[in-house]
């Protein structure tokens, strides 16, 4: 007769290492996606897009912003942060400012400085929360200092290539209703993507081996942790990188044939791959203990 399956306490610990790695996951990546697209937007001309394109983005930012902070307020565990004070106020700043951006969008055109200024603070604060918990603790360790650098680094990259994909997808989309609006938004955008992913593939193998170095670990030991991971290592570089940088030079060429249509609906397929391989890279730095 077959013995009954009983849980043991190890199986509670494993299933709250799980969530909280996965509630973790999550927070990382809708707060660098939050970060990116405000300051990706941040760096276009707002006197070239329509007003209604930013008042919906900073809608999409408010909304972003509002999920993460409540997400920290009632599981803050999840967050994974010595100092949620500090994540909790910069949240709200970002939300703040989210929502001026949203009231003020109409007089983009007139004030295009002050609403770009109150778009750049919202996505540094947005940003700024993404590193506190990166930040803080390496602030007591000597040891992890560089470490923390090359994860800040790491987020970084991931949070211009999610805002860069995402903003230009967006903006694709709203070519359908604001017909007056030229392409230079979009091309600037286009080549905001090229250089994020460009970037962010050069990060990986420099990436991992400063990480080893920090660590101090052996080649052996880092290809055999590479090899436990490979089906997650193979969506990182596969999707998240020979895909997008592919799906990014074909919005390019879009772009300059004028094809604003094939441009948006590549890019809605390469913010999945883009989407899917920086989670990917979320779960291989949590696993390995360096940023990939």
């Amino acid at each position: 007769m077959s013995q009954p399956n009983t849980l043991t306490p190890g199986h509670y610990t494993r299933a709250r290492e799980t969530s909280s790695l996965g509630s973790g996951m999550v927070l990382t990546f809708l707060t660098s996606l939050l970060a990116g697209m405000l300051l990706v937007l941040s760096t276009a001309s707002f006197s070239q897009i329509a007003w209604r394109f930013l008042r919906l983005v900073g809608a999409l930012a408010l909304a972003l912003a509002c999920v993460v902070l409540f997400w920290r307020l009632w599981q803050p565990a999840a967050a994974a942060s010595s100092c949620p004070q500090w994540t909790v106020a910069l949240l709200v700043l970002c939300a703040l400012a989210a929502a001026g951006l949203v009231l003020f969008a109409p007089f983009a055109e007139r004030h295009p400085r002050r609403v770009r200024g109150v778009t750049f603070l919202a996505g540094l604060a947005a940003f700024a929360a993404l590193l506190t918990p990166t930040i803080a603790p390496a602030a007591q360790l000597r040891a992890e200092r560089a470490l923390a650098a090359l994860t800040a680094a790491s987020q970084l990259l991931g949070t211009f290539l999610l805002g860069s994909i995402t903003v230009a997808w967006l903006l694709g989309h709203a070519y359908l209703t604001a017909t007056k609006m030229t392409l230079a938004p979009l091309r600037h955008f286009s080549r905001m993507l090229s250089w994020a992913v460009a970037v962010r593939f050069a990060f990986l193998p420099l990436g991992i081996a400063a990480a080893c170095f920090a660590t101090r670990a052996d080649a052996v030991t880092v290809r055999s942790l590479l090899v436990g991971s490979w089906l997650i290592l193979l969506l990182r570089v596969a999707m998240g990188l020979a895909g997008v940088a592919v799906f990014a030079y074909m919005v390019a060429d879009c772009v300059r044939l004028r094809a604003t249509q094939s441009a948006t609906g590549i890019l809605y397929f390469g913010s999945v791959f883009a989407y899917v391989g920086e989670l990917a890279g979320q779960h291989l730095s949590a696993e390995l203990g360096w940023p990939m």
